[in-house]
């Protein structure tokens, strides 16, 4: 069935290369093509959709697409499910690792948007643009940050008291497969507390993945999530993971959260995760796979008796690679602390301070909500 309805969430990408983006919820994206990536193909992918390439060849600068898509009604072969182990399943996939993923030193751009909000009031937002230095997938030393730019406001009247950011190390963590053990779910003690099934074979951007679901083991106490991932059934690759802590383990979130990651600051202040939802993809550049894009969906339920605030900040993230280096892999210094806020640093508001950038459109008017948080913290001080 194919679908006129605009919709986020759409990975739109140079087959193979790295250099992408995605739509937003209005179906719209923006793509800053290379001169030498003329030549190569455009690869627009959702879940659920059939997945469509166009040679960029044909494409006109400044054009604007009109993209169709098709759902994905592909049956595919009928399996019995109960013959799928899922532990070995996912104890090969970890094995090959090393094999599907790029495994020498790379440079990822990436670019991430924070927005946290009580329903029409804005409580803070940032935006950043950075690379991340891997040394290879298989490789146990720590990652490198660049900072490239970054900008942030914060709603000092309604969010005094508390602080959501990014820090080099949660943005690292946010690559699953490179970082098992901040996983929460693929760690030794995550395997433990997890039931994990195979649940079926279906088309995931144009790969058979195997389906695996988990949910805590029940009893167990702590961190625990619920959620499915996806493996490729021809090299065993994880594909796209969609999970959250479980009903319990909101009452304890622990590393592997996408809340624990992002608390930067409390004051005295009463404060319960009433939903964490990740989204975390992977794509192809040349034969292996590398981090595509990172989902968050968030909401605390906050309350402060000496300011008299309760109410629930709702935080949405979006992390996207943006372009993938495999060539150019010289070291860098990181000038940031690992457990620094980002956006405690290089700050810029310039309504143009993405145009040179691939980056994703928001969702709402960016520029709008600086002001009013400006405006906001205008009075406060006048007061």
């Amino acid at each position: 069935m194919k679908i006129s309805d605009p919709f986020g969430g759409v990975s739109v990408t140079i087959n193979r290369k790295g250099i992408g983006t995605a739509t937003n919820s209005g179906g719209m994206f923006a793509l800053i093509i290379p001169a030498a990536n003329l030549n190569d193909t455009l690869k627009v992918s959702c879940i659920g959709f059939k997945t469509k390439l166009l040679p960029i060849i044909n494409l006109k600068s400044g054009e604007q697409l009109n993209i169709v898509l098709e759902r994905n009604s592909t049956e595919l072969k009928e399996v019995d499910i109960t013959y799928y182990d899922a532990q070995k399943i996912m104890q090969k996939a970890i094995n090959r690792i090393p094999e599907n993923y790029i495994n020498h030193p790379h440079i990822i751009r990436g670019f991430y948007r924070m927005y946290t909000f009580d329903s029409d009031k804005p409580l803070e937002l940032s935006e950043a643009v950075f690379d991340v230095y891997n040394f290879g997938y298989a490789d146990k030393r720590a990652d490198l940050f660049r900072l490239i730019k970054a900008r942030s406001a914060k709603n000092d009247r309604d969010f005094n008291e508390l602080e959501l950011g990014e820090k080099p190390n949660s943005v690292f963590e946010y690559d699953i497969v490179n970082h098992l053990y901040a996983s929460g779910f693929l760690n030794d003690e995550g395997l433990k507390n997890h039931k994990f099934d195979v649940t079926g074979i279906v088309d995931i951007k144009g790969y058979q993945a195997y389906e695996i679901d988990f949910e805590e083991i029940p009893g167990s106490t702590g961190e625990t999530f619920r959620g499915q991932f996806f493996i490729d059934t021809k090299t065993y690759a994880f594909v796209y993971f969609d999970f959250g802590l479980s009903p319990s383990g909101l009452g304890y979130p622990g590393k592997g959260s996408f809340i624990n990651r992002s608390l930067m600051r409390m004051g005295e202040v009463n404060i319960d995760p009433t939903q964490d939802h990740s989204k975390v993809s992977y794509q192809e550049v040349g034969n292996k796979w590398v981090l595509s894009n990172v989902e968050g969906d968030e909401a605390l339920h906050i309350q402060d008796s000496v300011l008299n605030h309760n109410y629930v900040a709702h935080v949405k993230f979006n992390y996207q690679v943006t372009a993938v280096d495999t060539v150019q892999t010289a070291s860098f210094n990181s000038k940031i602390g690992r457990n620094e806020n980002i956006s405690d640093h290089e700050n810029d508001e310039n309504g143009k301070f993405w145009k040179d950038y691939n980056i994703l459109l928001s969702d709402y008017d960016t520029e709008d909500i600086f002001k009013q948080i400006q405006d906001i913290n205008k009075a406060v001080k006048q007061k």
